[in-house]
C-alpha cells in the first residue's frame, strides 16, 4: 500500500487533522515524513492501527482504554475493558429509558387538556420539578459518566412519583348509600368494596355509636381508567358531621357530551346549577353544578 497523506487519510476516514493528531499525542498512531516531502504520510501499519482505533471509538470506546487494547496482548484485560463498557452502555440505556418515561409523562399532561398553550404551566410545577431535579443541562452524548448517577437519581423519583396515589374522598353525613345510588346512576359505575360500620370487627366496636350501624365506612367509584379517577367515600358520624366549601370541586373528565349531560340531569336534581350545560373555548360540553349533598362537580368532555 502507498503511503498516504494526512490530508488523503482525513476523507477517507472522515477523521480530523485535528483528531489524527491527538491519536499520535496518545501514541495510538504514528506518522512518518518521507524524505524531500513536506506532508506528514501513514504506511500500511499506521492505517490499519488506525482502522483500528475507529472501530472502537464507534463503539464508544475511550481513547485511553483503546490505549491499554491495542498496546497489551493479554486477552484477558481486553475482555475485562469490554464488559466494563457493556455495563456502562447498560446504564446509559436505563438512563435513556428514564429521560423517555419523563417525557412520556409529559405527553400524558398535555394530552389530557384541551389546548396545549394554555397548560404549559405543568412544566414550571413541583411535581415536573420533582422528576427532573436530579438531572444537569447534559449533553446529547450520554458518555459524559458524571450525568450517569443523575439520571439514576430521576429515575428513582419518577418511580417514587408513580408510586403514589392521590384520589378524591368525599365524606357524607349519614347518607353516603344515597350519594353512591345516585353517582352510579349518573356515571354508570358501580360502587366497589363497600364496607359498613357495622362490618368492623367487635373489638372495633367503638368506632361507631349505636345507630350508625349501616353507615358506609369506606368504598370508592372508579370513573375513568386510572387511579385518579376514583372517588373514595365515607360516612362520618354524627359527632364529626361535614360541610362542603365553594372552593372544593370534584372534576371529571367524561367520553362524550351526552355522558357529561347525563351525568348532569342526575346531578342537578335538588341540587343547585352554577353552569348549565355548554360550548366553551377549552371543552365541547362543560357544567357546574352542587348535588344535594352539598359536593360540588365540574364535568367536562374535550
Amino acid at each position: 500500500m502507498d503511503l498516504q497523506t494526512v490530508s488523503d487519510i482525513s476523507k477517507k476516514y472522515g477523521v480530523s487533522t485535528r483528531m489524527l493528531r491527538y491519536y499520535e499525542q496518545s501514541g495510538l498512531i504514528t506518522s512518518q515524513r518521507k524524505e524531500g516531502y513536506a506532508y506528514r504520510v501513514y504506511d500500511e501499519l499506521a492505517i490499519k492501527r488506525l482502522q483500528q482505533v475507529i472501530i472502537l471509538r464507534k463503539l464508544q470506546i475511550p481513547v485511553r482504554q483503546i490505549c491499554v487494547i491495542l498496546n497489551n496482548p493479554d486477552a484477558a484485560i481486553i475482555v475485562d475493558i469490554f464488559k466494563k463498557n457493556m455495563q456502562e452502555l447498560d446504564s446509559e440505556i436505563t438512563a435513556l429509558s428514564t429521560i423517555r418515561n419523563i417525557l412520556n409523562s409529559f405527553v400524558s399532561e398535555l394530552e389530557s387538556v384541551a389546548n396545549v398553550n394554555l397548560n404549559l404551566n405543568f412544566l414550571s410545577g413541583d411535581s415536573a420539578l420533582g422528576m427532573v431535579g436530579s438531572l444537569s443541562l447534559i449533553q446529547k452524548n450520554l458518555k459524559e459518566r458524571t450525568t450517569m448517577n443523575e439520571l439514576n437519581q430521576a429515575a428513582d423519583v419518577l418511580d417514587k412519583r408513580h408510586n403514589v396515589n392521590v384520589r378524591v374522598e368525599l365524606a357524607f353525613n349519614g347518607n353516603c348509600s344515597e350519594a353512591i345510588a345516585m353517582y352510579e346512576k349518573a356515571f354508570g359505575v358501580k360502587a366497589e368494596g363497600i364496607l359498613r360500620y357495622k362490618d368492623a370487627p367487635p373489638e372495633d366496636g367503638s368506632l361507631h355509636p349505636e345507630g350508625t350501624e349501616n353507615f358506609v365506612m369506606h368504598t370508592w367509584l372508579k370513573i375513568g381508567n386510572d387511579a385518579i379517577g376514583e372517588i373514595g367515600m365515607h360516612d362520618r358520624t354524627p359527632d364529626r358531621k361535614c360541610n362542603y366549601g365553594d372552593g372544593v370541586s370534584v372534576s371529571v373528565g367524561l367520553g362524550s357530551a351526552d355522558a357529561v349531560r347525563t351525568a348532569y340531569d342526575v346531578l342537578k336534581q335538588d341540587g343547585e346549577v352554577s353552569v348549565a350545560p355548554e360550548t366553551v373555548f377549552f371543552s365541547e360540553c362543560y357544567c357546574e353544578v352542587r348535588d344535594k349533598f352539598g359536593v360540588n362537580w365540574i364535568m367536562m368532555y374535550n
